[in-house]
């Protein structure tokens, strides 16, 4: 995953955020205005909003457009992503004190204190996570992470048939490394196709880490959303066995 968004990065790091920009000439105004647009969607008309505002954590930030979004509405930002290079660009994108940067290590939110955070916020970024697993971790992270009333909100890909997606991309990817069959900006390769995953188990590692679901859109879609609460006692899931 390293790799494949740092060779992104350095082709064309705009892009590869967003792809629905133009590939030779990227708008930057117009990509800096989807990242009003994300926090528009997922923190301004969620379900459910954080009880405090002070530090709130991007999971795969990217350059930094929305992490700079969400400065109008915390005291603190902080953007993680896997690769360094993104990170090397975010910094010089965004220079706004209340925004930091970070390089993560695909897995989790390794230094991010435990209960100290408001928000936990990714979009299009567990999509291209090829491995659910690791998905399920960054909800387990989440819990970790959040205070009491703090609020998970993520993006992932709801589309049905995950066992059918999985072998798609099996042959998209094969097609891709061999070159019998290369996509230009090696969108068929596993590190972009990533999975897709069912409401269900992600409702299970959310209740098990202490967060509760408070709402969801766009299921059975690319880009569905939800919206969990972290319980104000840790323990409180062991009812739910």
């Amino acid at each position: 995953m390293r790799a494949y968004w740092d060779e992104g990065a350095r082709r064309n790091a705009a892009w590869y955020v967003d792809t629905t920009l133009a590939f030779e000439e990227p708008d930057m105004a117009e990509f800096l205005e989807g990242g009003q647009l994300i926090v528009g969607k997922l923190l301004e008309q969620a379900p459910v909003e954080p009880l405090d505002h002070g530090l709130a954590v991007e999971i795969g930030s990217g350059l930094g457009r929305v992490c700079l979004a969400l400065a109008d509405h915390f005291e603190r930002v902080v953007g993680i992503d896997i690769s360094p290079e993104m990170v090397q660009r975010s910094r010089t994108l965004v220079s706004d004190p209340r925004v930091t940067f970070q390089v993560g290590d695909g897995l989790g939110l390794a230094g991010v204190d435990d209960a100290s955070v408001d928000l936990v916020l990714s979009f299009t970024v567990f999509q291209h996570i090829p491995n659910a697993s690791i998905v399920h971790g960054y909800l387990a992270e989440a819990g970790r992470v959040l205070r009491p009333g703090g609020v998970l909100a993520f993006q992932w890909n709801n589309t049905p048939g995950a066992k059918r997606w999985a072998f798609r991309r099996a042959v998209l990817s094969t097609l891709q490394r061999t070159g019998l069959h290369r996509e230009r900006y090696r969108r068929h390769a596993p590190q972009f196709l990533g999975c897709r995953i069912p409401l269900v188990p992600l409702r299970h590692t959310l209740e098990e880490h202490g967060l509760e679901l408070r709402g969801s859109a766009g299921l059975d879609t690319l880009y569905a959303v939800a919206w969990a609460v972290r319980r104000s006692a840790p323990d409180a899931v062991t009812s739910l066995a």
